[in-house]
């Protein structure tokens, strides 16, 4: 799974092992180890949830997909789950969850893992 965040955005791209881990237990998770101790995790979990959405405790990103549309979407041709979170004022967080397409400029990446019948042929960007 890959994690990219920008201003006020979330973008989560999950390849089909993190798919059969969150269909399978729930959840899949992957830390990002700084030091010996010093980690940021981020999980993608099942949830009884009404929308999407993203919390923060404890160094770990979590966000939680309400199961039928997770499990809609894990058994579709469906690339992305995308919502915007209201916190206040009007701001949101953008969140966006997307089977994941094999970068055409790595090419020893396993594209079995990846979802490349879905990956648009004449497209160029990872």
């Amino acid at each position: 799974m890959k994690l990219r965040c920008t201003t006020n955005s979330i973008r989560l791209r999950v390849r089909k092992s993190d798919l059969d881990l969150l269909q399978n237990h729930g959840e899949v998770s992957t830390p990002i180890n700084f030091a010996p101790g010093i980690k940021l995790e981020y999980t993608l979990k099942l949830g009884q949830v009404e929308q999407p959405q993203a919390n923060y405790a404890a160094q770990q990103i979590t966000i939680l997909l309400p199961s039928e549309l997770a499990t809609n979407w894990i058994n579709s041709e469906e690339v992305s789950i995308e919502y915007q979170q209201a916190y206040t004022d009007g701001q949101y967080l953008q969140l966006l969850i997307e089977k994941d397409f094999p970068c055409r400029h790595t090419a020893e990446q396993d594209l079995q893992d990846t979802f490349f019948e879905l990956a648009p042929k004449d497209d160029l960007s990872c």
